[in-house]
């Protein structure tokens, strides 16, 4: 016990950190005065006076904090130790009540309210608008798709005759060799083209409304069979 200071009972009906300032700001004691003397660190003096469980550590040193600071003072350490398990199960038990309510408050369902459909409306026609404009800017300033499915490059036919298909915008205007070809407002378009004997080339183009175009060219060499034939035999 420091010199000078004498046990002395302390009313209960006090909290753990009234108490145990009180008995500090009795002494006329600063909180310096205090960490020199009970060797507790001031953060963790100024933590149990406010009852700031939080802002401690395990509950094994606070125990050793309150008895070091309580004999410090010269306040009677049964009435504070009683005290301290008493506050420290409260504590507890509202820190557990305290998650039960944010888990059960993040687990409740969304209640849909015409409130919330007018912003989830808003929402939408917010994302078609940019979308759309999106669209337009793309089609306005890319290049447009044209993808050919059929025939592959550099084929040799004995047909004189052959069907190209592919995917293009729909959008946009479709030539094969100069000839317009329509698409479906799925994107396809097939169209049957003549062949000549020989080594033919096939331009296929896509041209979008920005005059922007995209195009493809198909090397098809036209074999008769009697050519086959021919070439089979002189070999």
């Amino acid at each position: 016990m420091v010199k000078g200071f004498s046990k002395r009972k302390v009313q209960t009906d006090l909290t753990l950190g009234e108490m145990l300032k009180c008995g500090r700001e009795t002494k006329n004691m600063t909180i310096e005065e205090a960490e020199a003397g009970s060797k507790v660190k001031a953060k963790f003096l100024i933590s149990l006076e406010r009852d700031d469980w939080g802002d401690l550590p395990s509950s094994v040193h606070v125990r050793g904090f309150v008895m070091a600071y309580s004999k410090f003072l010269g306040i009677d350490l049964v009435d504070v130790l009683k005290l301290f398990d008493r506050e420290k199960k409260l504590y507890k038990k509202e820190l557990v009540h305290n998650l039960s309510y944010k888990k059960s408050i993040k687990d409740l369902p969304i209640i849909i309210t015409p409130k919330l459909l007018g912003y989830f409306a808003v929402v939408v026609l917010v994302v078609a608008f940019f979308g759309y404009i999106s669209y337009q800017v793309r089609g306005f300033a890319g290049t447009p798709d044209l993808k050919i499915t059929e025939p592959g490059n550099n084929e040799i036919l004995d047909a004189d005759s052959i069907e190209i298909r592919g995917i293009a915008d729909n959008d946009a205007v479709l030539k094969i060799n100069q000839e317009i070809v329509p698409i479906t407002n799925d994107g396809h378009f097939a169209s049957d083209l003549k062949l000549h004997r020989g080594v033919n080339v096939i331009k296929v183009e896509a041209i979008n409304k920005a005059k922007k175009q995209t195009s493809q060219v198909l090397t098809i060499e036209y074999k008769p069979k009697t050519a086959l034939i021919d070439l089979q035999t002189n070999q």
